[in-house]
């Protein structure tokens, strides 16, 4: 398909399809594809080449628009949005260490037990995707990562910070694949979310707080060498 380099239905995606999915179907196409900034989204040529109706399409395309990740161009229609730059990558780290070392905390607060069950599994992915996992290859890997902190996000208990989630999520998959080269700190990420794990599974609200934001500060000074201030 000329403008985004797909010319089939992507696996696992029916001719009838709900928002969410066509959302999953366009997110992986942008992550995975490497799409650059400025191609084209034309609903009308995906929804044709994928066969599927464009009502779900630009509905997933608007929740991507404000994520950031595309943006509506006047009489162009949607395109993908330039990559993040440093500063950018230093903004949306600065937020994650707002947002997530107190979901962590909330979470373990409200229900730790059935909270480290739930990461325990994606801790179980990540590690064998880091295993197993081919050099240019990040999508298990990125996603088991992500699932990772989006347990945490929901079982934190407020929608709209599990909301905050998603997008955040989404461009540092983006900014570490597509500048970064590839990821080499698997090892290093592994051993934080396990950190986090034993703190949830030991039930102690102020170890996950400072695991999760030990994590963090770990993957912005891996990415820059120095760290995110806090801006709290």
């Amino acid at each position: 398909m000329g403008a985004v380099g797909r010319q089939v239905r992507p696996a696992g995606l029916g001719r009838t399809v709900l928002m969410d999915e066509a959302y999953e179907a366009l997110l992986a196409l942008i992550i995975d594809e490497g799409l650059a900034p400025g191609t084209p989204l034309r609903i009308d040529t995906i929804a044709k080449d994928w066969g599927v109706s464009p009502t779900p399409l630009r509905e997933a395309l608007a929740k991507l628009e404000n994520t950031g990740l595309v943006q509506r161009v006047p009489h162009r229609g949607y395109t993908v949005a330039p990559l993040l730059d440093d500063r950018g990558f230093r903004e949306l780290m600065a937020a994650r260490l707002l947002i997530e070392p107190y979901s962590a905390r909330q979470a373990c607060e409200r229900d730790a037990s059935g909270a480290a069950r739930i990461l325990a599994e994606h801790h179980r992915e990540m590690t064998a995707a880091a295993d197993q996992r081919e050099t240019d290859d990040f999508r298990s890997y990125m996603q088991a990562d992500s699932a990772f902190h989006a347990a945490i996000a929901e079982a934190a208990g407020n929608r709209f910070l599990s909301a905050a989630i998603d997008p955040l999520g989404a461009h540092i998959q983006r900014f570490r694949r597509f500048t970064g080269g590839r990821i080499n700190d698997t090892e290093e990420a592994l051993a934080e979310h396990s950190a986090v794990l034993r703190a949830f599974q030991a039930s102690d609200a102020s170890a996950c707080e400072a695991a999760m934001r030990a994590h963090l500060e770990g993957v912005a000074h891996r990415s820059f060498g120095q760290a995110v201030s806090d801006p709290a």
